[in-house]
């Protein structure tokens, strides 16, 4: 399995879950207007919040995923253009392959796969 397969599967729907989350628990937005500042459906929201699907706990759980959430909570709070949320969720995705936060998941996945010896996400592979 590809990390990018890992990255869809996985810290995508995370990082959704955890923004909509934020959004809908913190700041009581409703879920159909975090739907469209996600682009994705009310639908979706609701299974995050209610964490039918999007939930990684070993993300969830750390420190440096929850700064990189609250800076894409508050940048969709002060209303930045939609390039510029792409970049801050990209730049999250980058950040978690790069710090290894993916690796677990990515073992879970596929258990054969020695994370130890594989670097193909850090910066200098």
């Amino acid at each position: 399995m590809l990390p990018s397969e890992v990255e869809a599967k996985t810290i995508i729907p995370t990082l959704r879950s955890l923004i909509a989350k934020k959004l809908v628990n913190t700041y009581h937005l409703p879920q159909q207007k975090v739907a469209e500042l996600l682009g994705i459906t009310q639908a979706a929201v609701s299974n995050y919040i209610r964490e039918v699907r999007g939930v990684s706990a070993s993300l969830e759980g750390s420190e440096e995923v929850q700064k990189l959430v609250d800076e894409i909570v508050k940048a969709i709070l002060q209303g930045v253009d939609q390039l510029t949320l792409m970049k801050k969720f990209n730049d999250a995705v980058a950040t978690i392959k790069a710090k290894r936060l993916m690796c677990g998941l990515h073992q879970k996945l596929e258990p054969d796969l020695d994370v130890e010896k594989c670097h193909i996400c850090s910066p200098n592979a």
